[in-house]
């Protein structure tokens, strides 16, 4: 079952208590709950307030999530406008609240780890950090200041090591498609354009989008930070925050609602568990259909630009 396979957490707590989000269900809810942890997890209602491991923590938070999106008395969403405040004021404030070498809160052995690793610069570590963090927490914001260093993509602000090994931007194209090659070229060559439509037309795990995630082996994934921007990816215009889930795949379609709706853990999980060269996984790459870029980063500064 694809639900039981996602790693992330949208909103549990991690000091093995109850999860916060089975309070204040509604009886509607509750029901919608308990069937889908029966079916999925085989866990009972009646054993939340036990203490839980970390994979049923994250059935629970799962379950209640798409529960009260069932449930909703307004089945479609609103229109969401990219000129709105996406993310909290806190994560805005970070590098000023927080210090690389400030002592992680000592809560989950897992995320201090995380905490430890990005104070100390690791780019990927803070990522790592900021995706499994409870929302609204302290260990959320450090990661996402990367550190409590800047609001900024980490890998380009702390490096990182490439996981395309020797890959840079005059790597000639793999030839093994005529479309992605011309595609690789114009990317190898600096268009922020042709970087987003080769990752979101290029198959996932491929050399080809690899290449793209990275601008072009330049050791970022938000190419509006070191090039000038030419112009929206030609798919991009096919895509929107407020298109309709495809309906294949329930679970998928949940993460495409809350992806729609700036949720960026949503969109990173549907690049992830979405089929490869589907339409899922150019929804999550895409934030939702508005740009190709790191999601937490791009509703940040659409944040920034409205204030």
């Amino acid at each position: 079952m694809l639900l039981a396979a996602t790693s992330c957490s949208y909103s549990s707590s991690s000091d093995g208590q109850a999860p916060a989000l089975t309070n204040n269900l509604t009886q509607q809810e509750q029901l919608c709950v308990e069937e889908r942890l029966a079916s999925g997890w085989e866990l009972n209602l009646s054993n939340l307030q036990t203490d839980l491991s970390p994979e049923q923590e994250i059935a629970v938070d799962m379950a209640v999530e798409l529960c009260r999106l069932d449930t909703s008395p307004s089945p479609t969403l609103p229109i969401f406008r990219n000129d709105q405040p996406q993310v909290s004021e806190e994560l805005l404030e970070a590098p000023v609240t927080f210090d690389s070498d400030d002592s992680p809160p000592g809560t989950d052995s897992l995320l201090d780890n995380y905490w430890l690793q990005c104070g100390l610069g690791e780019a990927k570590a803070c990522d790592d950090l900021f995706y499994l963090a409870p929302p609204g927490s302290d260990y959320e914001q450090f990661a996402f200041s990367c550190g409590g260093r800047r609001n900024m993509d980490c890998a380009l602000l702390l490096g990182i090591e490439q996981p395309e090994g020797d890959l840079n931007p005059s790597t000639p194209a793999p030839g093994d498609d005529e479309d992605l090659d011309k595609w690789w070229k114009l990317c190898s060559e600096g268009s922020t354009a042709a970087c987003g439509e080769l990752r979101l037309i290029a198959p996932s795990g491929s050399l080809y989008a690899q290449f793209a995630a990275t601008c072009g082996a330049r050791g970022t994934s938000y190419c509006a930070l070191i090039l000038e921007d030419d112009g929206e990816p030609p798919t991009l215009k096919d895509l929107s925050p407020n298109l309709s889930p495809p309906g294949d795949d329930e679970f998928l379609d949940q993460l495409w609602l809350l992806c729609s709706g700036t949720d960026a853990r949503a969109c990173k999980d549907l690049t992830k568990y979405g089929p490869t060269d589907s339409l899922y996984v150019q929804f999550g790459v895409s934030c939702g259909g508005r740009a190709v870029a790191p999601c937490a980063r791009f509703f940040a500064d659409l944040n920034s630009s409205s204030s």
